[in-house]
C-alpha cells in the first residue's frame, strides 16, 4: 500500500500540473479579476490581476485520485471518508466564498462570516457522526494521556476544524508560503500514518501533498496563480482532521506553529489597536507582512518573500521533526 499511496501522489501531481496552466488560461481568457492586493505592501502592486482559486485544481485532483485509489485498493474506510469529507466540504465553502468575490456583480465580499461559520460547524458535526462509526469513545490523546471528553468531543472537533482552517487561510498571504508549509506539515503526518499502518489516511495525505507540490511550481514567486480560500480553508480543515484521525492532536501545536503565529499576531494587533485607540504592535498582520515591511524588528529593510518563505518553511520542518521525535518516544 505504501507504493500505491506514492503512485496516487504522482497521479495527483500530474493532474495538477496539467490542470493549473489551463485554469490560468481560463482566467485570462475570461478577463476575470484576480485576488485583491494590499495597498500597504507596495511590492504587491505587481500581483494585481493574478488569477486566484487555484486551490480548486489541486483539491479536486486529490479528491478524485484518492477516491479512485481507495475504491480500487479497498481503502474506502470511515477514516478515509472523514478526511475526504472535510477536505471536500471546506473546499466547497472556500469555493463559494471565492466565487462570489470573483464572479458576483453584487457581492465582492464573498460569503457572510456567519454563513461561512455555520457551514464549517455543520461539516464538523457530520465529521463527528462519521467518526462515531469507527470509535465511539470520544477520547482526546494528549502526549499519551487519554482524556474522555464524552459529547464535548464534538465541540472540540468543531473548534479544531474552524480554528485551523482560518489559521491556514491567514498564512496564505505571500507567494508559495502556505503551499510548502502545509506540504511539510502533512509530510510529518504521513510518517505517523505509516507508523500506525493507516494506509487509508496515507492515501489521501499523499494525494494532497502531490497536488500541493505541483501547485507550487506555479505559485512560487513570482506567482502565476494563488490558491484562494478554496485551497487554504480546505487545507486547514484537512490538516486538523488528520491530526484527530491519527490521535495526535497535540502534535499540531508544533507542526502547525506557523499557523498559530500568524493567527496570534492578528489577534494581538486587533486587541492592542482597540485598547490603545489606534496604536499597533506590528507594522501589519498577519505577521509575514510585518517582516515584508520592516524585517524582524519592523524598522529595518523588509524581508523578501523568498526569505520569509524559507524561514517559515525551516521553522515548520524543525518543529515537525521535534513533534515526530516526541511522538515516537512517548
Amino acid at each position: 500500500m505504501l507504493i500505491t499511496a506514492f503512485l496516487a501522489a504522482l497521479v495527483a501531481l500530474v493532474l495538477t500540473m496539467i490542470g493549473i496552466p489551463r485554469f490560468i488560461m481560463f482566467f485570462h481568457k475570461k478577463k476575470l479579476g484576480g485576488q485583491p492586493t494590499l495597498e500597504e505592501v507596495k511590492q504587491h502592486a505587481s500581483k494585481a490581476g493574478t488569477p486566484t482559486m487555484g486551490g480548486l485544481v489541486f483539491v479536486v485532483s486529490a479528491l478524485l485520485v484518492s477516491a479512485v485509489f481507495a475504491l480500487i485498493f479497498g481503502q474506502f474506510t470511515p477514516m478515509f471518508i472523514t478526511a475526504w469529507w472535510v477536505l471536500a466540504m471546506y473546499a466547497l465553502i472556500g469555493f463559494l466564498d471565492d466565487f462570489m468575490k470573483v464572479f458576483s456583480q453584487k457581492n465582492h465580499g464573498g460569503l457572510k462570516a456567519s454563513h461561512k461559520l455555520m457551514a464549517q460547524i455543520a461539516t464538523g458535526i457530520v465529521s463527528y457522526l462519521i467518526l462515531m462509526q469507527v470509535d465511539s469513545t470520544n477520547v482526546l490523546n494528549i502526549l499519551g494521556w487519554k482524556i474522555d471528553l464524552s459529547w464535548f468531543f464534538v465541540i472540540f472537533i468543531i473548534f479544531w476544524l474552524v480554528g485551523w482552517s482560518n489559521a491556514v487561510n491567514l498564512t496564505d498571504g505571500i507567494d508559495g508560503l502556505a503551499s510548502i508549509t502545509v506540504a511539510i506539515s502533512l509530510s510529518a503526518y504521513a510518517v505517523i500514518a505509516v507508523a500506525q499502518g493507516r494506509y487509508d489516511v496515507l492515501l489521501i495525505l499523499l494525494s494532497v501533498i502531490g497536488g500541493l507540490l505541483a501547485f507550487f511550481v506555479f505559485n512560487h514567486k513570482p506567482a502565476k496563480i494563488f490558491m484562494g480560500d478554496v485551497g487554504s480553508l480546505a487545507l486547514g480543515g484537512f490538516i486538523a482532521m488528520i491530526s484527530i484521525l491519527l490521535h495526535a492532536e497535540w502534535s499540531l501545536l508544533l507542526i502547525g506553529f506557523i499557523y498559530i503565529l500568524e493567527t496570534v499576531s492578528v489577534m494581538m494587533q486587533v486587541s492592542y489597536f482597540k485598547l490603545t485607540h489606534g496604536k499597533r504592535i506590528f507594522r501589519m498582520t498577519p505577521i509575514h507582512h510585518h517582516f515584508e515591511l520592516g524585517g524582524f524588528s519592523g524598522k529595518r529593510k523588509g524581508w523578501s518573500e523568498w526569505k520569509i518563505d524559507i524561514v517559515f518553511w525551516t521553522v515548520t520542518a524543525v518543529l515537525s521533526l521535534l513533534a515526530l521525535l516526541i511522538y515516537f518516544n512517548i
